[in-house]
């Protein structure tokens, strides 16, 4: 706009010379006393200043005042910096331990005869996963151990966890141990697990839950001793996975083999 903001009050050396500009008459004339006082006591103030602040340095303890010092003398903390951390973070919660951990499974229940039952494990999703082709293999499996069906046996199936959660099953815990004991008195209740000599397990789930939760799969396999006298369990792969690798089959084979010198000639042949 224009408008100048600054006025030279003396010309510097070398510099160029100001431009110039209207000024009121008294106020000229009273900046031109001031600038002639200032050239006459101009070195003697300066010395003046110059002695009165080496006057103050030369005091002992003397130190320049830091913002750091003044917010000091304002804030004081009531309480050390490191409680006041400790206090800020939250302190973390307790890890909660499980009592078990919780597996879903799908189990389906075949009869062959009074003394022989088979538990298969099934993918746990899905329904009436059970065809014809499993009951085909199942077939060529209790034919090749000389176990005789004795006529078209229904099958029947238990999943885990049970949907239905009321009265006392929703007081029922849902990890394994939980498992392992309701698919036992299941297959007690149901089928008369106790009196059965010969009970084939297929698959992780129906090895496991049936004998112990607390082994794995490979520990297992093959023949072990029931409970009961004259009693054997057999366990291999489940019948899904003997249908889609057929290499698993042989394994099956050396898994089931054994149970042909255990179990006794009444159960029957093909």
């Amino acid at each position: 706009m224009g408008i100048q903001t600054w006025f030279p009050r003396y010309e510097l050396t070398n510099a160029q010379p100001a431009r110039p500009f209207d000024w009121i008459e008294e106020d000229a004339r009273a900046l031109t006393e001031t600038e002639s006082v200032n050239s006459v006591s101009g070195t003697e103030s300066s010395s003046a200043f110059n002695q009165h602040e080496a006057r103050k340095h030369s005091q002992a303890g003397y130190s320049p005042t830091k913002p750091a010092d003044i917010l000091g003398q304002f804030i004081t903390p009531s309480k050390p910096a490191e409680e006041i951390k400790q206090k800020a973070q939250p302190s973390p919660e307790p890890i909660k331990q499980l009592a078990g951990s919780a597996s879903k499974f799908r189990l389906v229940i075949k009869p062959v005869s009074d003394d022989c039952l088979v538990v298969a494990e099934m993918p746990h999703s899905g329904l009436n996963q059970f065809s014809r082709y499993h009951q085909r293999l199942l077939d060529d499996i209790l034919r090749a151990l000389k176990l005789k069906p004795e006529g078209p046996q229904a099958f029947r199936e238990f999943v885990w966890p049970m949907a239905e959660s009321r009265g006392l099953l929703s007081q029922l815990s849902q990890d394994d141990y939980a498992a392992a004991d309701a698919i036992c008195a299941y297959l007690s209740n149901q089928y008369g697990l106790s009196r059965r000599k010969v009970i084939l397990l297929f698959g992780q789930s129906a090895a496991r839950f049936v004998m112990d939760p607390e082994k794995n799969f490979e520990q297992l396999r093959g023949i072990q001793q029931g409970t009961h006298t004259g009693q054997w369990f057999a366990v291999t792969h489940g019948l899904n996975e003997l249908m889609k690798q057929s290499i698993l089959k042989r394994e099956a084979w050396q898994d089931l083999a054994p149970l042909l010198a255990k179990i006794p000639n009444t159960l029957g042949s093909a």
